[in-house]
């Protein structure tokens, strides 16, 4: 394996409940390979759930990690094939996990 990471980042894509394995199948596709997928149930005023655009309260929160590179990737499978640029599909953030000044080798770092 040769290839370099530049960062990365936890994706956390928000879901109704039994999306989530569509999203991991998704996001394999597009080359992120590590995902856990929790379950999820609101406790927000129902107010608050319509103005996120949330439906059903019951919900899968996939947690997904992946190099900063495959990010744009990710956010345009969600749009296109979830529909995630509409109200009430889902919703999705990255947080950085990783960064260094410089550029890591996998095929020469120990673990």
């Amino acid at each position: 394996m040769n290839r370099k990471i530049t960062g990365m980042r936890l994706f956390v894509t928000i879901v109704d409940r039994n999306m989530g394995n569509r999203v991991v199948k998704l996001f394999e596709e597009v080359g992120s390979h590590y995902h856990q997928i929790i379950y999820g149930k609101g406790t927000a005023p129902k107010e608050i759930y319509d103005y996120l655009g949330f439906g059903v309260i019951e919900k899968e929160v996939v947690l997904s990690l992946a190099p900063t590179d495959l990010v744009p990737f990710m956010i345009d499978v969600l749009r296109t094939e979830l529909h995630f640029d509409q109200p009430g599909y889902g919703v999705a953030c990255t947080c950085l996990l990783y960064t260094s000044p410089s550029t890591r080798d996998l095929s020469t770092s120990r673990m």
